[in-house]
């Protein structure tokens, strides 16, 4: 019973992420904008899987995200895709392949071997890059990305899945969020999460990373900007 209601309120929390993360935003950044710290920004280190995703915001707010993410590659020929992930457990690279449709800002994928079809709407609406796959991407039925129970059937989650343009993948579910604020100004960046005391660092920000301490005692963690977040980073956030 306790893990049904742990899952409960994961699926309620990340379904209700979807009213901030499929809205229609403004166009890319131009290149004035390449070291702004605005944007979504994925950690590199993580534990099994577990890490932390922030998302500043145009108006000072800034959301620390826990989630569950699997690294991957993918390769797309014609209207197959193919994605391969690590399976830890059986210790080798599992492959699947989908038959793939592009509509412009929606996907749909589904395996050969009898699977739901799985619906995929693209986060930066508007964009450049409507004929390409190359770009983030939100799931509310993807099947497995939260390992909760050892089921045979996978449990669905809301999903957000990115395909970067050096063709890595990556499949990233919300577990917790935490809203604070933030300034940056001069290099210097101002944290306030509620709870905690404000504490300031100094990130070093590219147009594709950026190294942010996220704690008062705590190391600096490299992060990476999100394919696309460029233009995710105009969403206003939840109120």
């Amino acid at each position: 019973m306790k893990n049904w209601t742990l899952s409960i309120g994961v699926l309620v929390l990340v379904t209700a992420s979807m009213a901030w993360s499929t809205l229609v935003y403004a166009n890319r950044y131009s290149n004035k904008d390449a070291h702004s710290i605005v944007g979504k920004w994925d950690s590199r280190i993580r534990s099994n899987g577990s890490g932390i995703i922030l998302e500043f915001f145009p108006d000072g707010t800034v959301r620390k995200n826990l989630d569950f993410e699997k690294e991957g590659r993918y390769a797309l020929k014609e209207n197959r895709l193919t994605t391969f992930v690590w399976d830890a457990k059986e210790n080798r690279e599992k492959q699947r392949i989908f038959d793939l449709r592009l509509d412009a800002d929606h996907i749909t994928i589904k395996e050969s071997n009898g699977a739901p079809e799985i619906q995929m709407e693209r986060v930066c609406k508007g964009g450049p890059a409507s004929a390409d796959v190359v770009g983030e991407w939100f799931s509310s039925n993807y099947p497995g990305a939260i390992p909760v129970f050892p089921l045979e059937m996978p449990l669905r989650f809301p999903v957000f899945v990115e395909f970067a343009h050096n063709k890595l993948f990556f499949r990233s579910a919300p577990t917790k969020s935490t809203q604070g604020q933030y300034e940056f100004s001069d290099g210097s960046l101002l944290l306030t999460f509620p709870g905690e005391p404000p504490f300031k660092s100094k990130p070093r920000v590219s147009s594709e990373q950026t190294d942010i301490r996220i704690s008062t005692k705590g190391p600096e963690i490299p992060f990476r900007r999100v394919t696309g977040s460029e233009c995710a980073g105009q969403l206003e956030p939840t109120k």
